[in-house]
């Protein structure tokens, strides 16, 4: 038998509250009805069940982008499930962390396990840094000749191989419960299929990191010098022979230790000079000419590497004073005039603003939304995050954004729509409710059907609900639960009448959707 404990369950909510149930798709409005009744009906059921028993609930999964040609299949489960998950990932992280070659070795940068009261999970060092240092130390050796592998894992989290995974799971941990129920967990999910863990889950990340520790100590048994971040390598070589072996000696472990494989086209050996003007930002680099570089110094004083995300919170007030000089919106227009954005820069503008609540970049954002194709998350949450937008505005805006999805290349991927529809979800303000229905008919994909519905729940569309009552038991797990939050906008007390009618085809998340539309959809 196994039962997850109460202080395993609660840290797991709070870190799902917090950032989500992944990092890809909008968090789904069962987490908003799990809190509701929390205390008194779910904790109490998920406390009661042996895990050893439990069977997966559908999950999604679902084509999204990850950078602007590249794409990955991304996993959203079950809410009940990834509480669940998250929480026996929780309850042996420590071990894993333990298992892993230590942080002060300083090789593997990413997902340090460091979880707190708050619900936060990991901690990262500096990536950046180190590989500056390591690189320094090459070029002080004056018989050296500099270079640098460059290398990043093909497909990496849909190709872990299981077995290798559960081997290690089972040397770190005498949990073996935990072990086997994260094994059965992870076979499920790929209906038995032997290689792949979800992509985008936050536990997920530090089992995923567990299957790369002996590829990282392979390395420095054979002497190299490397570091890394998630999947990314770089090894640092004193000539350009000991990089081609260095990199042979990667791959060759890679895929007889994993049946990994590298990227072809991100894999590179470049010379040091290369690798500085790439990878790191030049000390050389005295003329800030424009606005972006001035940001990126900012950044560089503080030592925050390329692969963090910037929290302004944590920033110094001094270094915050300076940032605040620099205009915003000047810097997003300078960037929408580059080839490629920089990723990480533009994020870090739109989550400022909306935290500001400053709606100066919507137009701007609508209009060259084909170019921020990369950071279409970060948009729409920006523009969700405002509360200054007037109904007036807001019912101008909701225009614009319908017309995205027909007029621009964003609107034929599902993810995409998600987020627009997202929108329209959390608040009837947008003033698109006569198209909703039409929209409905248009996309039958799963993800904006769910999204829409909610959005007709919210604008009050009784006639579309009550010519769906009697096809309730039709709907996919996912789109049911999102037409029991819905239904509840039915006047008078239909909607009761209603809900107590199928009340015993309702599983436990269901009936607390239920409790929770019924007083606060």
């Amino acid at each position: 038998m196994l039962r997850i404990s109460e202080n395993s369950l609660e840290w797991a909510l709070k870190h799902i509250e917090k950032y989500g149930d992944t990092d890809i798709f909008p968090i789904p409005f069962e987490y908003k009805a799990i809190r509701y009744q929390w205390g008194n009906v779910l904790k109490d059921y998920l406390l009661q069940q042996d895990i050893l028993k439990w069977n997966v609930r559908p999950y999604r999964r679902l084509l999204t982008p990850k950078h602007k040609y590249g794409f990955r299949v991304a996993t959203q489960l079950d809410p009940l499930d990834c509480i669940l998950f998250t929480s026996l990932v929780y309850e042996i992280g420590k071990d894993i962390e333990k298992y892993r070659l230590p942080k002060e070795k300083k090789v593997a940068f990413s997902n340090r396990f460091l979880p707190t009261s708050h619900g936060d999970m990991y901690n990262w060092s500096a990536f950046q840094r180190k590989s500056s240092e390591l690189l320094e130390e090459k070029e002080k050796d004056i018989f050296a000749e500099p270079y640098v592998v460059v290398a990043d894992i093909a497909d990496f989290f849909p190709r872990i191989y299981s077995h290798p995974l559960e081997n290690a799971l089972s040397a770190c941990t005498n949990k073996s419960n935990h072990v086997l129920r994260i094994k059965k967990m992870l076979n499920d999910w790929n209906y038995s299929v032997s290689y792949g863990i979800p992509v985008g889950q936050s536990a997920t990340r530090l089992l995923a990191e567990l299957v790369l520790d002996d590829v990282d100590r392979a390395l420095i048994s054979e002497g190299f010098e490397h570091c890394r971040f998630v999947d990314d390598y770089r090894i640092f070589c004193s000539s350009k022979k000991e990089a081609y072996i260095s990199l042979a000696f990667l791959a060759n472990t890679l895929f007889e230790n994993h049946g990994l494989t590298l990227q072809q086209h991100k894999t590179r050996i470049l010379t040091a000079e290369e690798f500085r003007e790439i990878h790191l930002i030049s000390e050389a680099k005295k003329t800030l000419n424009n606005l972006s570089e001035k940001f990126l110094e900012i950044l560089n004083e503080l030592d925050i590497d390329a692969y963090d995300a910037i929290v302004y919170g944590d920033i110094p007030e001094d270094i915050k004073e300076r940032i605040d000089e620099l205009n915003m919106i000047d810097i997003l227009q300078e960037q929408l005039g580059l080839d490629d954005i920089d990723i990480r820069l533009v994020s870090f503008i739109l989550t400022r603003m909306g935290r500001l609540d400053n709606p100066g970049a919507i137009d701007l954002c609508l209009d060259n939304i084909d170019k921020l194709y990369p950071v279409f998350k970060v948009v729409f949450t920006y523009i969700n995050e405002l509360d200054c937008l007037t109904v007036e505005q807001k019912a101008c805006y909701g225009e614009k954004i319908i017309s995205i999805i027909d007029n621009s290349i964003v609107g034929h991927l599902e993810y995409h729509r998600a987020w627009v529809f997202d929108l329209f979800a959390n608040d009837q303000s947008w003033n698109s409710k006569d198209k909703y229905v039409g929209l409905l008919n248009k996309f039958p994909d799963e993800y904006s059907r769910r999204k829409l519905i909610l959005a007709l729940g919210k604008s009050n569309n009784y006639s579309w609900f009550k010519s769906q009552k009697r096809n309730f038991d039709r709907f996919p797990e996912w789109e049911r639960r999102a037409l029991l939050a819905a239904m509840s906008c039915l006047p008078g007390d239909e909607a009761q009448h209603w809900y107590r009618s199928i009340n015993n085809r309702l599983d436990i998340l269901e009936k607390n959707i239920v409790e929770w539309a019924m007083k606060e959809f």
